[in-house]
């Protein structure tokens, strides 16, 4: 057995090392990451400059400035060591996975099917992440394994780790009412208490005038009120409601990647489709509610295993509520798909409709990179988007099941 392991972290290693090396060549978005970085030391406005063709640096003054350690290398050792971090801690979430003891109750030949069918249906978007050199692998990780800490009772550890988050990129802090509902009063302060720290942090290195000024620069470029946020579709590989709402209620969107191919129906003025959006964001922030239960208010994880879902619903809300989601975002979505994949792979779920919709969306997240050739009508149609939403109904399902605890005995 442990010869076996060892072998396997070998295999692991070598395709990490060599998975890197092959794409470290280029610039990617590492290259923004790193030009922004520099450009923050030279005291400049990284929010209202634009790197490589138009694009800008979305993320944190912090972040920036943690950047800098790699500085001391040359930009493709840099990119490198980026890379092999994301690979890490990609890693490290599929150990997690493993050690959850819905995997380790398994036979021990049944845990390596499910664990080698969750990689293979989990590698498009990792190896999109890694491919474009992104940080969501990142976020996901101080999300998933900040809220393990704080669940096992290591508050400060995982309250550092979603205060991390949520200075690099704000989408985590959709965390912080959960653990407000979940009663985890003295970890949200922490929370706070680190949001702080980290956000004035760089007042030491540079000066505090200009990381006031940049913070402001900041939350300009990713307020959502903005109207390119609105009608979200500046890019074809931009997905989330914003962009398939648009496409949906807007006939003429200024989108150029579009095919000449109807994907409309309606066309509503942009005060009605901004309505319309805030809406349905609303309808599903309000549906976390039924995912939490009301009776449940400020009580800690009544159900040790209904946090799951709790947690996949708001993972899965992440890349579907907030604009500018590009399509390695839905990253986010795979905890739910994998939780579903669980429960057909043992057969606790036979209903025909959701291992349909489990189907569907594990093939929308997966086609690119099977059927590649047409990917401009994948991305023309938003079709991740739909399996994202697909995933929806089947956590309220999985809810049901969790209520009952019947299935899982």
């Amino acid at each position: 057995m442990k010869k076996n392991k060892y072998i396997l972290y070998t295999l692991i290693a070598l395709f990490t090392l060599v998975f890197c090396l092959i794409e470290c060549t280029g610039k990617g978005d590492f290259f923004i990451f790193f030009t922004a970085s520099g450009d923050i030391l030279k005291g400049e406005d990284v929010y209202q400059k634009s790197y490589v063709d138009g694009y800008h640096y979305y993320y944190s003054v912090f972040f920036g400035l943690i950047l800098q350690m790699l500085a001391i290398f040359k930009f493709e050792l840099a990119k490198f060591l980026w890379l092999l971090l994301n690979c890490v801690l990609f890693w490290h979430l599929f150990y997690l996975l493993s050690q959850h003891k819905l995997v380790r109750n398994l036979e021990l030949k049944k845990q390596t099917i499910f664990l080698s069918l969750a990689f293979v249906f989990c590698f498009q978007f990792f190896r999109d992440n890694i491919h474009t050199s992104q940080i969501t692998i990142l976020i996901l990780w101080t999300c998933v394994y900040g809220l393990i800490c704080v669940f096992r009772g290591h508050g400060l550890k995982g309250a550092f780790l979603l205060a991390l988050g949520i200075n690099i990129k704000l989408m985590p802090i959709v965390f912080i009412p959960y653990l407000i509902y979940r009663g985890y009063f003295k970890e949200v302060f922490y929370v706070v208490l680190f949001l702080l720290v980290l956000l004035f942090f760089p007042s030491l290195v540079i000066s505090n005038q200009q990381n006031i000024l940049l913070l402001k620069s900041y939350w300009h470029i990713i307020n959502p009120s903005n109207t390119n946020h609105v009608l979200d579709v500046d890019e074809r590989s931009f997905h989330s409601l914003t962009t398939l709402l648009s496409t949906l209620f807007v006939e003429n969107v200024p989108d150029k990647f579009a095919l000449p191919l109807k994907r409309n129906i309606a066309d509503v003025s942009l005060e009605t489709l901004s309505k319309i959006i805030l809406g349905v964001r609303l309808f599903l922030v309000a549906l976390t509610l039924y995912f939490l239960k009301f009776s449940t208010l400020f009580k800690k994880q009544i159900n040790n295993n209904s946090y799951l879902v709790e947690v996949s619903y708001l993972l899965l809300l992440i890349p579907l509520i907030f604009p500018h989601q590009q399509f390695y975002a839905f990253l986010f979505a795979l905890p739910a798909m994998l939780l579903g994949l669980w429960f057909v792979f043992t057969k606790k779920i036979t209903n025909y409709f959701f291992i349909g919709s489990l189907v569907f969306s594990i093939l929308t997240f997966n086609i690119k990179f099977w059927l590649g050739q047409f990917n401009p009508y994948y991305e023309h149609y938003k079709l991740i988007t739909y399996g994202a939403l697909l995933l929806i109904p089947q956590l309220i399902y999985l809810r049901r099941i969790f209520n009952s605890n019947a299935i899982l005995e």
